[in-house]
């Protein structure tokens, strides 16, 4: 008969639950009994200890179950269990990772080896994941964070996960990126809440010698992407955007090498150019490639700087600063320390609202609205405008101190219309982007004639009119070509007053040019442009249209270059270099005039 082995090992005692507190003296730990009841409070009769002045001196009561409740003991000061008030007389139960308010103070109550299993998700779900969690919080303004969590190779897997499954609640996502690395989503989680999680990862992973490194990104403190959060959290620089097109030899690939040159320095810089030439990308491209990658990149329309919005948004406030301020609120340029700072249309911005931005950018310091501290802030500034900034200073409509403070670096942005080289690849590009929008399976193939006319038509919108142009063409093609008749050719001619005509139609010459008024400037006029267009003689007839159209800009200012550039819409640099591409004489000197 064989022996039954009777193990006479005594089972291992039940372990003990902790609970984990963060206040402003800093982290501690205290072990809570296996059963019963235990008081939470400032008083020092209470069984857990809480020194802080936003506590109350009897806040709580634990009772240890299981399972774990929390019951608050009507002290009038908060005690909540995530988003979830939790009222006197009313005890909420606990799950594991569970993060519970008493006031102003955060805690966790922590039972090792207690936590549901849990899956353990691979790193390419974990992208989706945070793909999602990223247009989710743009759209309901909420705020989450990443953590990425490398430990030693040699600890065992089932050791890290059963600690990282007893930290984060059962909704956060725990994905595997190797032998030791892992990655966790804290959803709709704010900071203070998060650096809870990350001590607490931090004692008990180093209790088990697993060496963890934790680093943390939030949204949208540190990124509002996937790619930007994976290189706050990674250390490692931002991918290149999706199908972000190379800048092939000419005048914008060169642009790009001065941004790779100016971007590891904190200069500010101005960018020129007309509406939709691209400053915005250009801007990020300087983000991109300095040491704030990863950061925040604040955009803000200069247009749309009321006082108003100034105070409340831009600056933040203190609780109690104005009627309905019920919690301090930081600014967005708070919000954006240690990124960037894109200040579109800054030729718009009202003075008021000048005054207090340079005392902004001289201070490297704002103050919220009732504060009577500063709070220094480390940003960089990128402006933008389509206006002639010394002009509006001439006029007293831009401070020139302020110039000077933004224009460490001038950039400017040549059109559309002299960067015919991009248009072919740029095409291409933007009727991708436009079938993916329209889940159309096949993209539709330019023909030669359309790509002609795209290339030879002046571009008054520059990009975003081909992108516009292009997606109406996109729309309206039904087959695999993209052709002329697909785009709004008709409505693109008039804007140099030229009629497409049938060839049955007489053909009746345009008015003569004006007289010009200080100047004698003649030119024939533009031949129309005939119906079936031809690509061979289009860029000619477009030229010639052009050509008049700037005599006749410096014959309505009597001469005046930077009012006529102001009226077409380029900056005086543009004209002076279309004059001479044309072979305009430019106006002589009036006494009076401009130089």
């Amino acid at each position: 008969m064989a022996k039954t082995h009777i193990d006479s090992t005594p089972p291992a005692p039940p372990k003990r639950l902790r609970l984990f507190v963060a206040s402003e003296g800093g982290f501690t730990t205290h072990q809570l009994p296996e059963s019963g009841e235990v008081t939470v409070g400032r008083d020092p009769s209470c069984g857990v200890v809480v020194d802080d002045k936003s506590v109350a001196p009897r806040h709580a009561i634990l009772s240890l179950g299981p399972p774990v409740r929390v019951e608050d003991m009507g002290s009038g000061l908060a005690t909540s269990v995530g988003e979830e008030r939790v009222g006197a007389g009313h005890a909420v139960e606990l799950a594991p990772g569970d993060i519970v308010h008493f006031g102003g103070v955060i805690a966790m109550v922590e039972g090792r080896g207690t936590a549901p299993p849990r899956r353990i998700f691979p790193h390419g779900y974990f992208e989706l994941r945070l793909e999602e969690e990223c247009n989710r919080a743009a759209r309901y303004h909420s705020t989450f964070a990443m953590l990425r969590i490398a430990c030693d190779p040699a600890c065992p897997p089932a050791v890290i996960e059963e600690v990282v499954a007893s930290a984060v609640r059962l909704v956060d996502i725990v994905a595997a990126d190797g032998p030791g690395d892992y990655e966790v989503l804290l959803l709709d989680t704010p900071p203070d809440d998060v650096r809870l999680v990350v001590s607490r990862l931090e004692e008990q992973l180093g209790e088990r010698a697993a060496k963890p490194r934790i680093s943390v990104a939030h949204y949208p403190r540190d990124g509002r992407s996937a790619d930007a959060l994976f290189a706050r959290a990674t250390g490692e620089p931002a991918l290149r955007t999706p199908h972000e097109p190379v800048p092939p030899p000419g005048p914008m690939q060169d642009l790009y090498r001065m941004v790779e040159r100016i971007a590891s320095s904190d200069i500010s810089v101005i960018i020129f150019g007309e509406t939709g030439v691209g400053k915005e990308r250009l801007a990020e491209a300087v983000h991109k490639n300095s040491r704030r990658v990863g950061l925040p990149f604040l955009r803000l329309n200069c247009a749309a700087l009321t006082e108003t919005l100034l105070e409340s948004e831009l600056f933040g406030h203190e609780k109690g600063a104005f009627t309905g301020a019920a919690a301090a609120k930081a600014g967005l340029l708070e919000s954006a320390n240690g990124g960037s700072v894109f200040l579109d249309e800054v030729g718009d911005m009202p003075m008021p609202t000048q005054v207090k931005l340079l005392r902004v950018i001289e201070e490297r310091a704002v103050r919220r609205v009732g504060a009577i501290k500063t709070t220094p802030i480390d940003v960089r500034f990128v402006a933008a405008t389509n206006r002639d900034l010394e002009l509006e200073v001439q006029r007293g409509a831009f401070r020139k101190d302020l110039y000077f403070r933004l224009n460490g670096v001038s950039i400017f942005v040549p059109p559309l219309r002299e960067r015919v080289e991009e248009i072919e690849g740029l095409s291409r590009l933007l009727i991708t982007e436009a079938c993916k929008r329209m889940a159309r399976a096949k993209e539709p193939e330019l023909t030669a004639e359309t790509l002609a006319f795209l290339q030879q038509y002046p571009w008054p919108g520059n990009i975003r009119e081909l992108r516009n142009v292009l997606e109406r063409a996109v729309l309206l093609c039904t087959g695999n070509k993209l052709e002329l008749s697909h785009l709004p050719a008709e409505k693109m001619a008039s804007h140099f007053a030229m009629r497409r005509l049938e060839p049955t139609q007489a053909l009746t010459p345009p008015p003569p040019v004006p007289t010009p008024i200080p100047m004698s400037i003649s030119t024939p006029p533009p031949p129309l442009l005939r119906s079936p267009l031809a690509p061979a003689d289009l860029r000619e007839q477009l030229a010639q249209a052009e050509r008049q159209r700037i005599v006749e800009a410096l014959n309505r200012c009597a001469g005046n270059q930077t009012e006529a550039a102001l009226s077409l819409g380029i900056s005086r640099r543009t004209l002076v270099k279309r004059l001479a591409t044309f072979n305009i004489p430019r106006p002589r000197k009036r006494q009076g005039s401009e130089p």
